[in-house]
């Protein structure tokens, strides 16, 4: 009976952590996610799904396979963020899993599980499975990847070898060669660890990298046949390589960039993963046979993480594919505290309590000062951990066990809150969603809505009608001397076109926030409106007027 009612309470917390999930779906889109659905969106209506275009440009910064995923999800459903979510959703979440088998085949079924554990309830993946970039995509074939790889070494068998190549190339497919670096690595120091230098220089090697070059082909073609060879350079070379030196994107120098959002990504196991993993690194220097896996897992990601961290172009997202794998290599240590007495682990223990009293504290301020709401709806989420945690607490005598149960319950609620009073909110000063509404509401069923000189590609999806993109000053001639036109653009345009002498009907202000570029200004109600941009929806006069 205890049993039956310690695996239902723990389908209660797996049910929250998955509502957090699911209520993220439906958040609005913004930043790279709202690029890749217009992209996905523009793909699907065209019908070519080989040639990936933006505006009716060629694009040729990410290679196919998010797109068709989410192209997938919009197909079948509609221009909805949840369909344009649902297929990269799926695929990112079975990289939990694939942490598990991983965790499982080099440590123990233990392991494995609290491996996908950390993974699956790191802030990290709380935020990319509402916010989705391809890194959302990427680390789940990448560890598709080293999991069959690793198995293979393993066991010799040829499937392995040929799903551990298809992860490589789905991952290429995803993000580029930086698919393929972590992988690489993995089976290199390995093998270089076994000295099995035989199988190091193996021609069967070659087999696996022709068969990734027949998985990535589809991108491959459309970048030869939209940009020629340099498409090719782009995308083997150029793109990362300009990344790392800032000639693309970036101009961080900051090297511990990367540290500091190591701390959040882990969230709230922060404490527990750092102290594990730790211990794991200090057992190889005196552990009578050291886990060579584990150690070529960490030492993989840790030459791509120093790469990541000199270069110049950085972003929270690329940490993404590194927290499932150094989760596995921190649970080979972090199954042994369960096996612990109490009195060698009460300072972890009371540490990790008090990081979950932090982030009930921070439930409740971002409730009810952030949405400047009565206590009320804070206070219910706040108390469902009480009672649920209190429960378990009662029927479950181990400290260790109430311990995780607690995190997750609270690390549930938590961002189950936000993706249901608070980031929706926040998402209501998004231009576009402004400007929509303005549009879409004054009878203009029959026009055209232009987009001049702003990059909110959301706009370009979550818009009825297809909107069209004014690239050159001819273009808006052309269109303002169109009666009826609506344009939307920003506040330095605005002021241009108005002293154009075009006849204008209206003109709706439009106070914005872009989500990518929160503030503590921002989120504090009294200095709020300082924080907000203009942008502006101009309306030419109708003939009729």
């Amino acid at each position: 009976m205890n049993r039956i009612l310690l695996y239902t309470f723990w389908s209660l917390a797996f049910l929250l952590v998955f509502l957090a999930w699911f209520f993220g779906l439906f958040i609005d889109l913004t930043g790279d996610s709202g690029l890749y659905a217009a992209i996905s969106r523009q793909m699907v209506e065209s019908g070519d799904w080989l040639n990936l275009k933006i505006n009716g440009e060629p694009y040729d910064q990410k290679p196919h396979l998010f797109f068709w995923l989410a192209g997938s999800g919009i197909q079948l459903f509609g221009n909805t963020n949840w369909a344009f979510k649902l297929f990269p959703f799926l695929f990112g979440v079975s990289g939990i899993y694939f942490t598990y088998r991983l965790g499982k085949l080099i440590y123990s079924e233990l392991s494995g599980k609290l491996a996908a554990l950390i993974a699956g309830t790191s802030q990290m993946f709380f935020l990319y499975l509402f916010d989705f970039h391809t890194d959302t995509v990427l680390q789940a074939a990448v560890v598709l990847a080293i999991w069959q790889l690793a198995e293979y070494l393993e066991k010799k068998k040829w499937q392995h070898f040929v799903l551990g190549f298809v992860g490589i190339g789905l991952a290429m497919l995803t993000k580029g060669p930086v698919g393929a670096i972590l992988p690489f690595f993995f089976v290199l120091i390995y093998l270089i660890l076994k000295k099995d230098f035989r199988q190091l220089f193996h021609p069967k090697w070659i087999l696996g990298i022709l068969w990734v070059l027949v998985i990535i082909s589809p991108s491959l073609y459309h970048l030869w046949q939209s940009f020629g060879a340099e498409g090719l350079r782009f995308y083997f070379i150029d793109n990362n390589l300009g990344r790392v030196t800032g000639e693309f994107v970036g101009t961080s120098t900051d090297p511990f960039y990367y540290l500091y959002n190591l701390l959040w990504a882990f969230l709230p196991w922060t404490i527990i993963f750092l102290s594990a993993l730790g211990g794991e690194i200090i057992s190889w220097f005196y552990a009578p046979k050291p886990n060579k896996m584990g150690i070529s897992i960490f030492c993989s990601v840790l030459v791509l993480f120093v790469v990541y961290s000199i270069a110049r172009g950085k972003a929270p997202n690329y940490l993404m594919m590194f927290v499932p794998l150094l989760a596995v290599v921190a649970a080979g240590r972090m199954k042994y505290y369960l096996l612990w007495p109490s009195f060698l682990t009460n300072r972890l223990i009371y540490s990790q309590i008090l990081m979950l009293l932090l982030i009930c504290a921070l439930l409740f301020i971002s409730g009810y000062y952030i949405l400047v709401s009565d206590f009320i709806v804070p206070v219910l989420f706040l108390a469902g951990i009480v009672v649920l945690s209190g429960l378990y607490i009662v029927i479950d005598r181990d400290r260790w066990n109430r311990l995780l149960f607690s995190t997750v319950v609270v690390t549930a609620f938590f961002n189950l809150f936000l993706n249901t009073q608070v980031i929706p909110f926040l998402f209501t000063y998004q231009g576009h969603t402004q400007a929509l509404e303005y549009f879409e509401a004054h009878d203009s069923a029959e026009k055209t809505l232009y987009n001049f000189d702003l990059e909110e590609y959301e706009l370009f999806f979550n818009a009825k009608d297809s909107v069209r993109n004014i690239a050159a000053w001819e273009q808006l001639y052309e269109a303002m001397e169109k009666p009826g036109t609506w344009v939307y653009t920003n506040e330095r345009k605005h002021d241009e076109i108005l002293d154009m002498g075009f006849k204008i009907d209206t003109v709706y202000e439009i106070r914005q926030r872009g989500m990518n570029n929160i503030s503590f200004e921002f989120l504090d109600p009294l200095t709020r409106r300082y924080s907000l941009d203009f942008n502006f929806l101009i309306k030419t006069k109708d003939e009729s007027d």
